[in-house]
């Protein structure tokens, strides 16, 4: 991660600037956009990453605050606390998160998933022991594909999930995780957050509350007047239509953290911890 530029006070005290870690998926443009484009003045250094790379500059301090994996969150919730208001959610399909089968699943069969985010394999492993009652072989993979003929299944996330949805969907079986979870517990599933050290925030509270404000607003701005500018760097990077980007960015993910979002998450954590998903 890059060196932190460091601000030149009145006083002649070099000082930092927050730390702000930020998810370089394309689920994160309603959020991330207003920031780059100088539409809201952030007062911090950002920092796009993968959800693992971020969480891991979280745990080493080289971050102070921004979005990261819901299940990062809930294994380190004594050192964190929340940003309120804003998440990456849903409330029925999620079009992001997606499980393929392409044979049946068995003790011992082989499902691949992405090193990027551990929420979704947190997710994955949670339907499988709900659903399945199977003892799969999991292996981790940078860019999962069904293709391997020893592969039973796949999990794929994010900008990939997007793009191989229409072809994998006419191979195999389609699970939207996101959906599986609403359906069956009743809350949104809340896959992303943003939230602060402990230590930082407690010398930073100020800067906190400015932040979070301008958080939120950034993410109003890419919903709403900006909204085209997201679509056009959406589709850019997913070769996507508007109109199935569109259906993503309004009808499927959610960026509310309200109590029932909190409810969501406090029963995800619960149920990781029923089957030891989460220590």
């Amino acid at each position: 991660m890059p060196l932190l530029p460091q601000v030149e006070t009145i006083t002649g005290v070099k000082e930092l600037r927050p730390r702000l870690g930020q998810i370089n998926f394309v689920n994160c443009l309603p959020v991330h956009l207003p920031l780059t484009s100088g539409h809201v003045d952030l007062n911090a250094d950002i920092t796009e990453d993968t959800p693992a790379n971020l969480n891991s500059g979280y745990s080493t301090g080289i971050l102070d605050l921004g979005a990261m994996s819901s299940f990062y969150y809930l294994s380190n919730e004594k050192d964190l606390i929340l940003l309120p208001g804003l998440s990456i959610s849903t409330k029925a399909k999620v079009g992001s998160v997606l499980f393929f089968c392409k044979n049946p699943l068995e003790d011992g069969c082989r499902i691949v998933v992405p090193t990027a985010s551990a929420t979704s394999v947190a997710l994955l492993r949670l339907y499988l022991a709900n659903v399945h009652a199977v003892k799969a072989k999991i292996i981790s993979s940078a860019r999962p594909d069904l293709a391997g003929g020893d592969i039973d299944a796949a999990l794929v996330i994010g900008d990939r999930a997007l793009t191989v949805d229409a072809l994998w969907s006419e191979e195999a079986d389609r699970i939207d995780l996101g959906e599986w979870w609403s359906t069956n517990f009743n809350t949104p599933m809340v896959f992303g957050v943003w939230a602060a050290r402990k230590d930082w925030f407690a010398a930073n509270t100020d800067a906190f509350e400015c932040l979070g404000g301008h958080l939120r607003a950034a993410r109003d701005l890419g919903l709403r007047s900006l909204f085209a500018q997201v679509l056009d760097q959406a589709q850019e990077r997913t070769s996507l239509s508007r109109k199935r980007l569109e259906r993503y960015f309004l009808e499927e993910l959610d960026y509310s953290l309200t109590k029932e979002h909190l409810k969501g998450l406090s029963l995800f954590r619960n149920k990781l911890k029923e089957h030891s998903i989460l220590a």
